[in-house]
């Protein structure tokens, strides 16, 4: 791979085009140089350039402070795919210096901006290693103040995919643990994660102590929340049809959850 003293910039840029391995080698072929010699061009370069930056950013060993201001400005990027990019480079570099990035990160719940907020769960879900179990009750804690966060930009990602898949994968205890306290609050948009992360893997898993916690969940007078149990049984019934078809009928005999029986139990009887 050119090196930027004998061919510039364009030789790797041509290269993270290609795709690949050739991409692979041009990231950590910047990742190598020092930032200040590429930074400021492909900042100012194309959407490719800034998706190529975001990546390399993971890599970097350099001046971190530099790195996440960097990070901080690109999760914000116009184009999603950089934007996605930057919170997953934050997550490498969250997994390389864990008790200097952590508490940026923290910061970051807090932006204005939310898709800067948004890029926090994405770090947190790149940075989780299943050997790294102290790594855990840091990383859940990390996004709990943002389970109550409304933006838009967080709901599909925090509950039905970070909870849901990533941390659920990674950590399925801690993380349902986790899911079981914050399944006592009143907030109807924690609630909302809290069914969400209960129709994926972590739920297919423990598919009987979920349904204790939808249960509960299913007596809530919002709708908000009461929607969000009858997707999760939905999905959840995908994937042990066995003990939900048998509690939703149990469900229907029950005046307060009755409605979301017959809701769930339409969409996976034929």
């Amino acid at each position: 791979m050119t090196r930027l003293g004998e061919g510039g910039l364009e030789p790797l840029v041509s290269a993270w085009r290609q795709g690949g391995e050739a991409r692979r080698r041009a990231v950590l072929a910047l990742a190598r140089e020092g930032l200040e010699s590429w930074v400021g061009s492909l900042a100012e370069g194309t959407l490719e350039t800034r998706r190529l930056m975001a990546t390399a950013l993971g890599e970097c060993e350099g001046d971190l402070e530099r790195i996440l201001e960097l990070l901080h400005a690109l999760s914000a990027d116009p184009d999603p795919h950089t934007r996605n990019l930057a919170a997953q480079a934050a997550g490498q570099q969250l997994a390389r210096r864990f008790a200097e990035v952590y508490p940026v990160l923290g910061v970051w719940r807090g932006d204005p901006e939310p898709w800067v907020r948004r890029a926090v769960p994405i770090a947190a879900a790149t940075c989780a290693r299943p050997e790294r179990l102290d790594w855990a009750a840091p990383l859940l804690e990390l996004i709990e103040p943002l389970l109550f966060d409304r933006s838009p930009e967080l709901k599909g990602i925090l509950g039905p995919r970070v909870l849901a898949r990533e941390l659920a994968t990674a950590y399925p205890d801690d993380t349902f643990e986790y899911l079981t306290f914050w399944s006592t609050s009143y907030d109807e948009q924690v609630l909302w994660h809290v069914a969400m992360a209960l129709s994926g893997p972590l739920a297919g898993r423990y598919p009987r102590k979920a349904l204790i916690i939808l249960r509960r969940l299913a007596l809530d007078p919002r709708r908000y929340v009461r929607g969000a149990v009858a997707a999760a049984l939905r999905r959840l019934g995908k994937l042990a049809p066995d003990p939900v078809l048998s509690e939703l009928k149990r469900w229907l005999a029950d005046e307060d959850r009755a409605a979301i029986a017959r809701a769930a139990l339409r969409a996976l009887t034929p």
